[in-house]
């Protein structure tokens, strides 16, 4: 039998060599240990639970070794970084003891400039983030054709507007059907004296489907019956610049309204 008392070659931390060790040899270590862990600064949590003592504690020597107080609980003293500390060096912000995995990270996306909204919760972050992890913050673009291109193009080929603001018309939660609930802000459908008054944005409004920025207010007796001569009486003489055409009823009254 090993005797043990006596030959701690760390007496200064005052922890007796048999919370360890066993009394028949010195390795392998006690099945179970007396030492408490959770007791220090770095209480072991999820898979560091299951790591051996010189995954963390290493030296080339018996006193290396057991130079506990030199320790880091830096993650990144253990753990090779691949983003090259381009996200800092709190890898907890994404990432939890029990895994590496980015499905279980605590990183939270809705404080960034792009918050995860619909579909965008369920995807992996590769799928966006499809660089290196070293520049995973880098020369990232929120148009949605900069992930949906193939969409965007075979759209574009079929007579869809070159618009790349698709969210004026899509959501998040799925393609097809669209439902333009952003087009307020761009005049408003879904409210004011237009709301309701239509039935399909080529029927009333964007007569040139492959361009939206083409549109009639009614000149072409789509929606307003606006004739030209009635529109001639009421506008000359009282508009400044007056041209019976649907550009220009836009720029007068860009929220619909006969006040605007």
């Amino acid at each position: 039998m090993l005797m043990l008392t006596n030959q701690n070659p760390m007496d200064d931390l005052k922890i007796p060599c048999s919370d360890c060790h066993h009394p028949d040899g010195w390795l392998p270590l006690r099945a179970g240990m007396k030492f408490e862990h959770d007791n220090t600064a770095f209480p072991l949590l999820g898979n560091h639970n299951f790591a051996d003592c010189v995954q963390c504690h290493f030296g080339s020597t018996t006193a290396e070794k057991h130079n506990f107080k030199q320790s880091s609980s830096d993650c990144y003293a253990c753990h090779f970084d691949i983003h090259q500390t381009s996200f800092g060096q709190e890898c907890e912000e994404c990432h939890t003891t029990f895994s590496w995995d980015l499905t279980q990270h605590t990183f939270d996306h809705d404080f960034t400039l792009f918050p995860l909204i619909g579909a965008h919760r369920q995807i992996e972050c590769s799928a966006c983030h499809n660089k290196p992890l070293s520049v995973i913050k880098n020369d990232l673009s929120f148009t949605c054709s900069a992930c949906h291109y193939d969409v965007f193009i075979a759209a574009k080929e079929n007579g869809h507007s070159d618009n790349e603001d698709c969210i004026i018309c899509h959501n998040t939660r799925v393609w097809v059907p669209s439902d333009m609930s952003n087009h307020d802000r761009m005049f408003p459908i879904y409210s004011g004296e237009h709301a309701g008054e239509w039935s399909s944005c080529e029927a009333e409004c964007h007569i040139n489907p492959s361009d939206y920025s083409d549109f009639s207010c009614g000149l072409n007796g789509v929606c307003h019956e606006h004739d030209k001569s009635d529109m001639d009486d009421e506008h000359e003489g009282e508009t400044s610049g007056y041209v019976y055409e649907s550009q220009s009823c836009f720029q007068c009254h860009p929220r619909g309204s006969e006040d605007d």
